[in-house]
């Protein structure tokens, strides 16, 4: 740490500072004054006016210096924040991926998909939704039936995810769980295998889990594995 440096290496405890031997130590240690800004703060000198009414501009200089500063840490540290948020999403989607890849069955492709990664994904619901087909699906928990045309009267985005933080109740996407969910994410899944509209339904009991500006990416990356998963199956004959 800065603080615990030495200052003076070459002199005595007995020998004062000079104001040259302050100002070499601080050029060659350009990150001190940075990680201790408080020291500005401490000797700040007041806001003068002198008699002519001429105001002093120093205090107001490094105040706004000061305040530069702050801002700068704060932004750091947000920064840090996101890139830590976005490393770990990006961790618990790619090892959603792998799990979803390791059944055996369209059976147990439904159960991790449905009953495991809510615990992976850190949500407390998810669940997939197909329109009445021609290929008969067995009953299954996590696995939620929609009338023809359901899919269809949902408004979506470009690029087929809906993400409200005050999601409405929906016992069709939801099943038993509708009243738990308070945000939720919702993506069209393409799978003409199907030949009938399909939705992967994501729910949280925290409002604002989900939000419209969210970033997608990682979602659309799952999604686009999660419809080549079911693709193969419903062409491998599951139902």
């Amino acid at each position: 740490m800065a603080k615990d440096r030495k200052i003076s290496e070459t002199k005595t405890a007995e020998t004062s500072l000079t104001e040259d031997q302050v100002r070499k130590w601080l050029i060659e240690n350009p990150d001190f004054l940075s990680e201790n800004n408080d020291l500005f703060a401490a000797n700040l000198p007041e806001a003068r006016v002198s008699e002519e009414g001429v105001v002093n501009m120093q205090s107001f200089l490094l105040e706004k210096l000061q305040k530069e500063t702050r801002d700068l840490k704060s932004l750091q540290g947000d920064l840090v924040a996101a890139a830590r948020g976005n490393l770990h999403t990006q961790s618990i989607v790619h090892r959603s991926i792998l799990e979803i890849l390791e059944a055996t069955s369209f059976g147990q492709f439904v159960h991790i998909l449905t009953q495991d990664l809510p615990d992976v994904l850190e949500v407390d619901v998810i669940t997939l939704c197909i329109e009445d087909s021609p290929i008969r699906f067995p009953d299954m928990t996590g696995l939620q039936r929609l009338k023809a045309g359901s899919v269809d009267r949902v408004y979506w985005p470009e690029n087929k995810i809906v993400m409200r933080d005050d999601a409405p109740t929906s016992k069709a996407v939801f099943g038993p769980a509708k009243d738990l969910v308070r945000s939720d994410c919702l993506i069209r899944l393409d799978v003409p295998a199907l030949q009938a509209g399909a939705i992967l339904g994501i729910g949280s009991r925290d409002k604002d889990h989900f939000h419209y500006d969210q970033g997608t990416e990682l979602i659309e990356f799952f999604a686009s594995c999660t419809e080549s998963l079911l693709r193969l199956w419903i062409e491998n004959g599951a139902g």
